[in-house]
């Protein structure tokens, strides 16, 4: 996507315009979207106390744009970086490099891994609505490169999903 800014250094005719302050403008407002999360078990089924619940992002993806203001153009990259998980509920935060692991339904639970999950300890049904509020938010990291040769990187930006999660208490009778 290509846009075409007014000049933001407040000059008039002639004014030059600042890579840099062009990518800032620009960075601020990427279309940077809310992580789309998975769960397993799925969030319509409820998970249980002491088994791992795992979280991916299915949209894990690099974004680009190229924006001009006069003769000067920059190009911005923003680039998932890191993913949190909050359980809810005073729960530990957990803190992943990347966007998950998809949990193969096809294949056993013992024969798989992620470094994207959380065991619940207790149940939700203390919990507001019985359900705990998990909020997952992606780091989002962003770089740009300008007409003139120059570049750097951006501020960190965050987004965040937020959604109700049902964890159920199992309990093992012995005959």
């Amino acid at each position: 996507m290509q846009v075409v800014c007014s000049p933001t250094d407040g000059g008039g005719k002639g004014a030059k315009v600042s890579p840099a302050v062009l990518a800032l403008t620009r960075w601020a407002s990427m279309p940077i979207p809310a992580p789309v999360v998975r769960t397993a078990p799925p969030r319509r089924r409820d998970g249980l106390v002491g088994l791992p619940e795992w979280f991916w992002v299915t949209n894990w993806d690099s974004l680009s744009d190229r924006v001009a203001a006069r003769s000067v153009w920059v190009e911005v990259v923003a680039r998932p970086q890191s993913m949190t998980i909050d359980p809810g509920a005073g729960e530990p935060v957990v803190r992943c490099s990347g966007p998950g692991t998809v949990y193969d339904r096809s294949r056993s639970a013992a024969s798989q891994r992620t470094d994207c999950s959380y065991t619940f300890a207790r149940s939700s049904l203390r919990e507001p609505g019985r359900a705990y509020r998990v909020r997952v938010t992606v780091l989002w990291g962003g770089t740009w490169r300008g007409s003139d040769g120059s570049g750097g990187v951006l501020p960190p930006l965050s987004r965040s999903t937020t959604f109700r999660l049902r964890v159920a208490e199992a309990q093992a009778l012995y005959g």
